[in-house]
């Protein structure tokens, strides 16, 4: 079996990064988390890392070349050998040809679009009783554990997410209109998007993607 090599695409509140995480351990994937690189470099102490918190602070993309040097500088540290899951990009088409083009020069060409499919009142939902841990990142969801005060990981307070209430979220449901939906119909329009019911148990969805994969 060649290296799987995913791009999961779907709502914000989707269920993305519990299904990658699924996913990379059946078939020991490597995650390439876009978020998760510019976090690590709003952590820098200079004036690049302040530039980089001050943009995300306030809602705006980062520009296309810094989240294409982030996934790039990864993906190409990573054996062709190995499967990878893409997280969190392409959030635009520009930037969904250049890694349509990456792929290809790097012989990845045996990749696939899983697209989650949820409604947004569902996502809405799940993203109203979303609790991240304040250490360590670890998400949790009031709905499942109502009585969680702290992280059952590390023990670091639970925090809600700036992005997580009413107006955000509406914003963030009209970027994925505006943003994401015309990246699905570029690859639609390829034949290799996986279209995943994206509403159920955990298990539930995990199952359908299996089905859909195997």
């Amino acid at each position: 079996m060649k290296p799987l090599n995913i791009i999961f695409l779907g709502r914000s509140g989707s269920g993305k990064g519990t299904q990658a995480e699924l996913l990379i351990k059946r078939f020991k994937l490597v995650n390439i988390d876009t978020g998760d690189i510019l976090r690590a470099l709003i952590k820098r102490k200079d004036k690049f890392g302040k530039t980089v918190l001050q943009t995300i602070s306030k809602g705006k993309l980062v520009p296309i070349w810094l989240v294409t040097y982030c996934w790039m500088d990864k993906l190409f540290k990573i054996s062709s050998k190995k499967g990878i899951i893409m997280e969190g990009s392409p959030r635009q088409l520009e930037e969904a040809k250049i890694l349509e083009q990456v792929f290809s020069w790097l012989g990845r060409k045996n990749f696939g679009v899983i697209y989650l499919q949820t409604s947004e009142k569902e996502v809405t939902k799940r993203l109203l009783v979303r609790r991240i841990c304040s250490k360590c990142g670890m998400e949790f969801s009031l709905s499942l554990t109502p009585d969680l005060k702290k992280c059952s990981h590390c023990g670091g307070k639970l925090v809600r997410r700036k992005d997580d209430y009413p107006k955000a979220i509406k914003n963030r449901m009209l970027f994925f209109q505006k943003k994401i939906l015309p990246v699905i119909n570029y690859f639609q329009k390829k034949k290799i998007v996986i279209y995943v019911d994206g509403e159920g148990s955990v298990q539930e969805i995990h199952n359908r993607i299996l089905k859909k994969l195997l």
